[in-house]
């Protein structure tokens, strides 16, 4: 094997060997693209998951205000009926303390009693201490008239107070009934609240691992594009000194066969100047040599353009 056959086969070698590093750089990219392809779907994915548990967290949000509020109000109601109950007890007190006195506290004799006292102290000539005696009495007599008079209001709404008290017993127990209720609701709003919180932090940690694995897949897309860019260069560099090998070695070849004929061509006029000279010799009727005589038949058989070099 000649050296410019030896170049050739082994740029050939390396050539195969770079397309082999080429086409599995190539696998690798498409493995790699595939892989990003379905870490983004998943990232996608991720992203729409978050965005329904944000609505969801917003509208829990806006539920729990609007209970807390609907609690805030029965509270406030609440206390209402509890002030009412507590006035219409306090009533219920007074008129108990005043039933105790009901003998003596009849309105009409009592105002019967005042206006006795009242026209003894303008009818009659009374001392000073028997006036005073007199004023004090009428006093202490008006002082229980207007018990009187409450005790009398009192047994009026007495029966009204019943029923209001029983109905507002009713209504407040419905609204304890009522927050209590909205108060395991709005726990439980707020246990789902935490974990729609607890989901969506859950996500974003998930989301933020895919970017970065996202990332990484995206350095090795640059690194491996990098790389086959080198191996396409490199591949066209050995294919520029195959051809040039193969230029020289053709130019080469051009040249040996020129150079061969060349000498062929000085050997036939070498031979024909011989055979001139012989044939001269042949007409003065000249003894022949061997070598002459070869020289003779050559130049009538041999028109081939074989070799003769060794004829001399």
């Amino acid at each position: 094997m000649s050296e410019t056959e030896s170049s050739e086969a082994e740029i050939q070698q390396k050539l195969s060997a770079v397309y082999e590093e080429l086409r599995k750089l190539k696998e690798e990219r498409k493995e790699l693209i595939d892989e990003i392809k379905k870490t983004r779907a998943k990232r996608r994915e991720k992203i729409e998951k978050i965005k329904s548990i944000r609505e969801q967290i917003n509208q829990v949000r806006e539920e729990l205000k609007a209970k807390v509020e609907e609690i805030r109000q029965l509270k406030s109601q609440k206390q209402n009926l509890i002030q009412v109950i507590s006035e219409i007890r306090k009533e219920f007190e007074q008129l108990k303390e005043v039933s105790k006195l009901k003998e003596r506290l009849d309105p009409n004799s009592i105002m019967k009693k005042i206006e006795q006292l009242e026209w003894r102290l303008q009818t009659s000539s009374l001392s000073l201490d028997e006036e005073k005696r007199i004023i004090i009495k009428i006093a202490e007599l008006e002082r229980k008239l207007q018990i009187a008079k409450k005790y009398v209001q009192l047994i009026e709404k007495n029966t009204e107070n019943k029923a209001e008290l029983l109905a507002k017993r009713v209504e407040l127990s419905t609204i304890r009934q009522k927050m209590l209720e909205l108060g395991n609701q709005v726990a439980e709003k707020r246990k789902l609240l935490q974990q729609l919180k607890e989901e969506r932090d859950k996500l974003k940690k998930e989301i933020e691992a895919l970017n970065t694995q996202i990332n990484q897949i995206e350095e090795k897309l640059n690194k491996n594009k990098a790389e086959i860019e080198n191996k396409r260069n490199e591949i066209g560099k050995l294919k520029e000194q195959l051809k040039k090998i193969r230029e020289t070695a053709k130019s080469k070849s051009v040249t040996e066969i020129y150079e061969q004929q060349l000498r062929s061509n000085n050997i036939k006029e070498l031979l024909e100047e011989k055979r001139k000279k012989i044939e001269e010799k042949l007409k003065n009727n000249k003894k022949l040599s061997f070598e002459e005589l070869l020289i003779l038949y050559y130049n009538e058989n041999n028109s081939d353009g074989e070799d003769n070099s060794n004829l001399h």
